[in-house]
């Protein structure tokens, strides 16, 4: 409903391509534009019926697939699949019209996604959910609804149309809190004020899960380091006896059941095998996030392959998490280091697509032709984001963020206030552009203005002096001249950096 109600208010109905898959993206030097493979798929009802592979060509690409798109592979620690029987869902890939009733039903993971599952797939008919996590999340209460869920939904949105500047007082009460706490709780140095915040959120959990699961709900990590559940349902639906929560590797499966524990028990009576009845498997194992644009193939200067690129520096990377150098007029919305861990990613977003504006402003109005960051601002950008990174919390354990191995290719070090400044104020220094003929037309009328009015003002000040005046005397006795001279002065000063900074 939300985003139909955007399409036509924007009018941009015509202008959305739907089922329509990119291919590839490849930069075509000669004619300074993007060639893009599209493959159109036309569908009767839930079947396709046959597709199309178009080409059509771009002076500018942006990219917002974002990372929550490609599902983990199936575990290659975990044997058996094809043994199993049952069904096999992934939370990204949910059919319609799944029965749950009367089976019993094995979920597997911990994260956000998994909190708003189990207490779901429990308000059905149900037999039995076993759910198997590998690390318990650090819970923080969820903030209530004024008046309660159903009212807020219902009355919000009429009250916050009705008088817009109440919505943006919540959203900028809500960001003051969450910047807060950036800095109070997810800077590595600040011990004393995470250590308040971490007995918080197990006074929380302790209060609402019940006592058995106490203790392999105690995260052994930094609060922080991997994402935090802001949920009540999940630990109070705990209680359900069809509810069963283990820590033990899931190692295995079987035609109907799953096996957990170590294959390795080493006469460990607690790490021994155990097997839970299962129907329908559900993973909720998340999503190969470091692969950024994958299996996208984006090809830019000289064929030279972006994940080729990203292979080579040792994981994805992007100057302001938005362009790369090599390939020109790309941009990227939520790339590699600008995703948050402690606000809304929609302000992130945000920030991003008014600092791809800023930038590709130029080249649509024909002044710039190309538009890439230089290489050794990329090289810097990414040293920084490095070093800030180890200051952070997230850099403390293994995570979905730095899945790969690598070093931390998801998450923005920094709080978002000074993601927003940074996007505000571009560096035009740190990027290559070339100008097109219209642009250089206006370089040299710029300059030739520029200097007109320098030399205008050497020629005022000479005259003061040739009539036997000097230019203090001048300025004392005549403050309209001063101001003037002056007012005259600041406008080419500020003209002139404004033209240094696309123009120079």
């Amino acid at each position: 409903m939300y985003l139909n109600k955007v399409v036509e208010r924007f009018e941009i109905a015509d202008k959305i391509n739907l089922n329509t898959e990119v291919k590839s993206l490849k930069w075509k030097e000669e004619e300074e534009e993007w060639e893009i493979e599209i493959c159109r798929v036309y569908r009767e009802g839930k079947l396709i019926t046959h597709s199309r592979l178009e080409i059509i060509r771009a002076k500018v690409v942006i990219s917002g697939a974002g990372i929550l798109t490609n599902p983990n592979d199936w575990p290659e620690t975990v044997l058996g699949r094809n043994m199993f029987s049952g069904e096999i869902l992934h939370s990204a890939r949910w059919p319609r019209n799944v029965n749950l009733e009367g089976k019993d039903v094995v979920l597997v993971g911990s994260g956000c996604t998994a909190a708003q599952i189990a207490p779901a797939i429990l308000q059905t008919k149900v037999k039995s959910l076993t759910h198997i996590i590998r690390d318990p999340p650090w819970f923080v209460p969820r903030i209530k609804e004024p008046g309660g869920k159903e009212a807020y939904a219902k009355f919000a949105p009429m009250i916050y149309g009705s008088v817009p500047i109440l919505g943006f007082l919540v959203r900028f009460i809500v960001c003051c809190m969450s910047e807060l706490l950036w800095y109070a709780t997810f800077k590595r140095k600040n011990l004393k004020l995470r250590k308040i915040s971490e007995k918080s959120s197990l006074d929380h959990m302790r209060k609402l899960a019940p006592q058995k699961y106490h203790s392999i709900l105690t995260p052994r990590y930094s609060l922080g380091c991997k994402r935090r559940v802001f949920d009540n349902d999940w630990l109070q639906s705990m209680s359900d006896p069809r509810y069963t929560l283990t820590t033990q590797p899931w190692i295995g499966m079987g035609c109907n059941e799953v096996t957990v524990g170590s294959s390795e028990s080493n006469f460990n009576l607690a790490a021994l095998p155990s097997r839970y009845p299962a129907d329908i498997l559900v993973l909720a194992t998340g999503f190969k996030v470091s692969q950024f644009l994958h299996p996208l193939s984006v090809m830019g200067r000289q064929g030279i392959s972006l994940q080729h690129v990203w292979k080579e520096r040792g994981g994805p990377q992007a100057y302001m998490g938005t362009g790369i150098d090599q390939f020109p007029n790309f941009f990227m919305i939520m790339g590699p280091n600008t995703f948050v861990g402690h606000t809304s990613v929609i302000m992130s977003i945000e920030n991003n697509v008014q600092y791809i504006l800023k930038m590709i402003a130029p080249i649509l109005q024909g002044h710039v032709s190309c538009l890439e960051p230089k290489p050794e601002a990329v090289e810097k950008w990414v040293q920084d984001i490095r070093r800030d990174m180890q200051e952070t919390v997230f850099d403390s354990c293994q995570s979905w963020y730095n899945d790969s191995g690598a070093w931390n290719t998801v998450i923005y070090p920094r709080s978002q206030l000074d993601f927003y400044l940074r996007c505000r104020s571009p560096k035009f220094n740190d990027w290559i552009r070339k100008l097109s003929a219209q642009g250089q037309h206006r370089r040299t009328r710029q300059q030739m203005i520029n200097m007109t009015m320098v030399m205008s003002i050497v020629i005022a000040v000479c005259y003061g002096v040739w009539s036997d005046r000097s230019f203090e005397v001048l300025v004392d006795r005549k403050l309209v001249l001063r101001k003037t001279v002056l007012t005259t002065i600041d406008s080419t000063i500020k003209a002139m950096q404004e033209a240094r900074q696309w123009f120079s």
